[in-house]
């Protein structure tokens, strides 16, 4: 093989490798043997394109971006014309945030002619300069639907126990639109909006029986997203107000305006930190009989192998609220819930098609051991208004990229909920399989 020929072989394994890894968003959680040879031979023969195009590529594999960009701005020094190394390398810039140096590395190539590398490079183009403008906007728009089966039973002398199936439509219209100061610490501020209509299955009038209805939903939040002085982007602070509105049926809604707190920081370039708080207040709700709740938690995320990303959190949470004498029929009651909850999560990248579109899926368990206003103890003016829940929930679901605007979701889930003492509790068990599709305005 001529020194020429191995040279295009690694640059365009390097700009191949580094292409996957960003688009896809995973790398390991640590360098290999792989990474080790690779490093040994780019110290070896420090002046054979092929050695450096296969480090840098091995580089970005592992998540040590500033290795492999080193690396093929030495490529690049070697020979300017080399348009392969530049697109892999503005990629690398486009993905830590250096766009400007991005659009330098675009432009130069593109200045160089290379047909089979001019689609590619418009494109990142295009993405560079989306992200540079001072707002940015996108909206999505959602529709799909589900299916459901519920089975449920009592304890004697309640409710009989009921088997059912059902399903419905799901629409949503959700947006964001990001305001950049363009300030040295990459300040922004963010207003997202949106809402949904969903046709849920629950049992809204508490007799034992799932009832289908037209449920509404929506959201509004202003995000000031503040970068604080530490290595760059490793530390992140954002403070957020909030509204949301939900549809609980049987008469009941939940309305909460409150703020939220979180500070994250990346403590390595495979793991991710962060710690929240929250507070929201409820008055305004309908027949929810709630005044406020918070919620305090922390979480992570952590790249553990190619294409492997697992997630992990923990939260506490209380509300606080009073049931008037009215619907009691009697004294008023004041009451205090809390609980608290964990979850985690597997992502895999499943496949990549050869036009870089992403295909993920990813599996996920929560648990939650709370106490909770039982709303049909307080209708029927019988029993604790306050008792305990056991809720556990698993999750399968899929995510294909199918165009740059579209993605299609699909996945399956069961839902298991204990409330009471043990001996005369409910139980729910609840299995759901649903498709969706979201296309993207930008």
């Amino acid at each position: 093989m001529t020194r020429s020929a191995m040279k295009a072989r690694g640059v365009r394994g390097a700009a191949a490798f580094a292409a996957l890894a960003i688009m896809a968003g995973m790398t390991p959680a640590r360098a290999d043997s792989l990474y080790d040879r690779a490093f040994q031979t780019r110290i070896t023969d420090y002046a054979d394109p092929a050695a450096l195009g296969a480090f840098a590529g091995e580089a970005v594999r592992v998540g040590q971006y500033d290795q492999a960009i080193s690396t093929l701005e030495q490529i690049i020094f070697q020979d300017p014309g080399d348009a392969g190394a530049r697109l892999t390398l503005a990629r690398l810039y486009f993905h830590v945030g250096s766009f400007d140096l991005a659009m330098g590395h675009v432009n130069e190539a593109l200045a160089l002619g290379v047909p089979s590398l001019e689609a590619a490079l418009q494109q990142l183009k295009a993405r560079i300069e989306r992200a540079r403008q001072p707002v940015r906007a996108f909206v999505d728009v959602t529709a799909g639907g589900q299916i459901v089966h519920r089975r449920a039973t009592f304890p004697s002398g309640f409710a009989a126990g009921t088997d059912q199936t059902g399903g419905g439509f799901y629409a949503m219209v959700d947006g964001r639109v990001v305001f950049d100061p363009d300030t040295a610490t990459r300040d922004l501020i963010l207003v997202d909006g949106g809402i949904s209509v969903d046709r849920p299955f629950l049992d809204t009038d508490f007799d034992g029986t799932g009832d289908g209805f037209t449920a509404l939903a929506g959201h509004g939040a202003l995000t000031f997203s503040k970068g604080l002085p530490d290595v760059i982007d490793t530390l992140r602070a954002d403070l957020t107000l909030f509204g949301d509105y939900e549809d609980l049926g049987g008469g009941r809604d939940q309305r909460e305006l409150g703020v939220r707190t979180r500070i994250g920081f990346k403590p390595s370039v495979e793991t991710h930190v962060y710690l929240d708080a929250s507070y929201g207040w409820l008055g305004e709700s309908r027949a929810l009989f709630a005044d406020d709740q918070w919620s305090v938690g922390i979480g992570a995320r952590y790249r553990i192998a190619p294409g492997w990303t697992a997630d992990g959190f923990v939260r506490h949470y209380q509300r606080r609220g009073t049931v008037p004498a009215a619907v009691l029929g009697g004294t008023a009651f004041g009451y205090r819930t809390e609980g608290t909850e964990g979850g985690a999560a597997l992502t895999h990248l499943l496949h990549v098609f050869d036009d870089g579109r992403a295909w993920f899926q990813t599996l996920a368990a929560s648990y939650a051991d709370d106490t909770i206003l039982d709303y049909g103890a307080v209708g029927a003016g019988r029993g604790t208004p306050v008792t305990g829940r056991q809720v556990w929930r698993i999750d399968w679901d899929h995510a294909v990229q199918v165009s740059a605007q579209g993605r299609l979701r699909f996945g399956v889930g069961y839902h298991h909920e204990r409330i009471g003492p043990g001996g005369v509790s409910s139980r729910t068990d609840t299995w759901t399989g649903r498709l969706r599709y979201t296309y993207r305005f930008q």
